[in-house]
């Protein structure tokens, strides 16, 4: 019954759970989503939300119109958010890296870059919403005014007070350097892991934050951080850099470029998972559809409908198909209950078809981010670069450069970061190939996302009159067994159903072969996608670092 209300509730999707936090959802593909209640009212900000498309933003889906109110539909970032991340790391007594800080730093700032750079606010930044895709990624959401987080003066919340920034307790408007603010205290507690102006009650809290009284960062952290947290939680929001003023900053310019250039290393070795995945396929899709039916499968209980399961469950939108004793029909997927070892093979299958879907989702989410970063490089550089000419028309000027090389948070000390990093930095050829890589990975998910139900259904209809004809003379067998004593051999033989499965296997040349290259198909078009990938981050890798050798992936 409260599948049928939730069908009803929410068109096009099933309801998995729901508690005061969280609505969550399936859609036909088994596909998870979470899903948020807003009055009529919030129709426009939330069609706004689904217009935001960037890479560390959680992705809006749509809205469902409901009768006295609307759903919004996101994604499931199912890593978590910041919150957690931090009782864990506080619980094991442990702390995050530098890197980690600094990479998750540089990702909210693009997030907010691309809010602002568009006149958006997002007025909620804090560790509750920042959320981890199942591949790590940071996404910002939660965003204040279509949520309705109090982040004014008067909030009785003392964990969100924590983060309001002293001009709007004075009765200011929140503004971009009010984000700034509060980025500043993510990054401390990211550092300390505990907020920066902690107290017992909420007038300790105004008070802290008023006075700007909180302990500096160790000298563990770096200068560039320490002084980075410094300026973002300056008491006088216009001593704050804004958001495009700090990823114009040689350390994160420096960050962005090595981040990169490490993920394409890892995208490397995830094209060579794709490889070696590939070149097993072909047997294990062969093997499993062959030799899995013959023998002792008929003579386990379940057998047949855990087989049949585990082949068709990826495609057939949260059903799995069992054969019965008059043909195949649909039920509701449920767990595999045979234990058999002759089954081991398509568990195997099913394990590579979510392997290669994680990889797939990994490296689409890794080059986009790439991309991102490649973007912010281009802008910082360029900006950087038209401020010098523009005030001075040299890098050499004192006035000039002094002016630029306070916003990059040590004075004159970045300038010679700057220029050694536009002298290595193709910013014009990277940021050409990032786009057509992008484009290649989003059709290589397709392609493969498709080619995995081609695959599948050729073997349904292939295996179909096979897996019937076993499973109705399984279901004869065990009626001769439950026969009285006093029916004869002979009478058994008179079956129209010999129990010698191998008989029901194909014997026909041609459905074989059709089978094994049906399948190789399947594995030419990964390869050759992969190598289509291998030449796209040849190229990125290329341009960002051009004295750079191309990794060995021969197998």
């Amino acid at each position: 019954m409260g599948n049928t209300q939730s069908a009803i509730k929410y068109p096009g999707y099933t309801l998995v759970s729901e508690d005061e936090q969280m609505i969550l959802v399936k859609n036909e593909g088994g596909d998870q989503f979470v899903i948020k209640k807003f009055d009529r009212g919030q129709e426009n900000n939330l069609n706004f939300l689904l217009q935001l498309d960037h890479p560390h933003i959680v992705h809006h889906k749509e809205v469902i119109a409901g009768s006295d109110c609307l759903y919004l539909v996101l994604e499931l970032c199912e890593g978590g958010d910041l919150v957690q991340k931090i009782k864990h790391k506080t619980q094991a007594a442990d702390t995050f890296s530098e890197n980690e800080i600094l990479d998750w730093t540089v990702k909210i700032c693009m997030a907010l870059k691309h809010l602002h750079d568009q006149q958006i606010l997002h007025k909620n930044l804090q560790p509750k919403s920042l959320f981890f895709t199942a591949c790590g990624i940071i996404r910002l959401g939660e965003f204040g005014d279509i949520y309705e987080w109090s982040t004014d003066a008067h909030t009785t919340d003392t964990e969100a007070l924590a983060y309001v920034a002293p001009e709007n307790l004075s009765g200011r408007p929140y503004d971009q350097k009010t984000e700034i603010w509060r980025l500043g205290c993510v990054i401390y507690e990211l550092c300390e892991l505990k907020c920066a102006f902690k107290a017992r009650n909420p007038v300790e809290i105004v008070t802290k934050i008023l006075t700007c009284s909180y302990e500096d960062l160790p000298n563990t952290f770096s200068e560039d951080l320490r002084q980075l947290v410094k300026d973002t939680l300056q008491k006088d929001p216009e001593h704050r850099p804004s958001v495009n003023e700090i990823l114009m900053r040689p350390f994160i310019i420096e960050h962005l470029h090595s981040m990169s250039i490490q993920t394409i290393e890892e995208l490397y070795k995830t094209l060579d998972v794709m490889r070696n995945l590939a070149d097993g396929l072909e047997t294990v899709h062969f093997n499993t559809t062959v030799s899995s039916l013959t023998g002792g499968v008929v003579g386990l209980a379940g057998g047949i409908t855990s087989i049949v399961g585990l082949i068709l469950t990826p495609f057939t939108l949260g059903a799995s198909l069992i054969v019965t004793g008059v043909g195949i029909g649909t039920a509701v997927a449920g767990g595999i209950t045979a234990g058999a070892s002759n089954i081991t093979n398509m568990v195997n299958q099913q394990t590579n078809r979510q392997k290669i879907t994680k990889i797939l989702t990994e490296f689409q989410e890794k080059i986009t981010s790439i991309i991102c970063c490649i973007q912010n490089i281009s802008t910082a550089v360029e900006t950087l670069q038209n401020e010098f000419s523009t005030s001075s028309g040299s890098l050499s000027s004192a006035q000039s450069g002094m002016r630029v090389g306070a916003r990059l948070g040590r004075g004159l000390g970045g300038i010679p970061e700057l220029l050694r990093l536009t002298q290595v930095i193709n910013v014009g050829k990277i940021a050409a190939q990032a786009a057509r890589a992008v484009r290649v990975a989003e059709a290589a998910t397709g392609v493969l996302s498709a080619l995995f139900i081609a695959v599948d259904v050729f073997f349904v209809f292939l295996d179909s009159r096979e897996i019937h004809n076993i499973r109705r003379d399984y279901a004869l067998k065990s009626s001769r067994q439950e026969s009285t004593s006093n029916q004869t051999t002979g009478l058994n033989d008179q079956s129209p159903n010999n129990s010698d499965t191998t008989n029901l296997l194909p014997s026909n040349t041609d459905q074989v072969e059709e089978m094994k290259s049906e399948t190789m198909k399947f594995v030419t078009k990964i390869k050759e996608t992969t190598e289509e990938l291998q030449t796209i981050l040849d190229t990125l890798r290329d341009a960002l670092n051009p004295n750079s050798e191309t990794p060995n992936t021969d197998n």
